[in-house]
């Protein structure tokens, strides 16, 4: 019985060790790492994704694409990244995935995790930052035909001018 208390008392010790080692973002599983889905409308769009704290392109692909990205980008720095998205006969987008503090960083570390949680652990590992949007859909609008001429002559479809400025339109006078 003796024994059965020493090993029950080593354990409890070497549990609350390994927790309090934790913060409480990292204990719920939200490591550094996060996947985000990227979409496009048409499908089969080239997407770059550059960390723009580095400048470092780190993924690149056709869409639909799923990058795992990290979260942090140093201590008590969240991970910023620029996604460009283009097709051929499309107009380009344009999205930033940006860091903010999640709540089992906030909340989980005021229960669970403590100041170690809170000022060491989840701040270095990036488990403290979740990154958003986790989903991307560009609306990928197909580029305006216009032909311009010399003489200040603009030649357009009338689908390809903004609604706004349609009833501005005049017509061609046909011969």
């Amino acid at each position: 019985m003796k024994r059965f208390f020493k090993f029950f008392s080593v354990s409890v010790v070497a549990l609350s060790g390994i927790i309090a080692l934790n913060g409480c973002a990292s204990i719920i599983g939200k490591g550094s790492p996060q996947i985000v889905t990227i979409n496009s409308n048409p499908s089969e769009a080239n997407l770059k994704i550059e960390d723009l704290r580095s400048g470092a392109v780190v993924h690149a692909g056709k869409t639909p694409y799923s990058a795992t990205l990290t979260r942090g980008a140093g201590y008590f720095k969240s991970a910023k990244y620029q996604v460009v998205v283009e097709k051929d006969g499309y107009e380009t987008k344009q999205f930033i995935i940006d860091g903010s503090p999640n709540g089992w960083y906030i909340g989980g570390n005021f229960i669970f995790g403590g100041l170690i949680g809170w000022l060491i652990v989840d701040p270095a590992t990036g488990a403290m930052w979740t990154l958003s949007p986790e989903l991307v859909t560009a609306e990928l609008g197909a580029k305006t035909t216009m032909i311009k001429t010399g003489d200040g002559l603009a030649i357009a479809l009338k689908n390809d001018v903004p609604k706004e400025l349609q009833d501005k339109l005049e017509p061609l006078p046909v011969n």
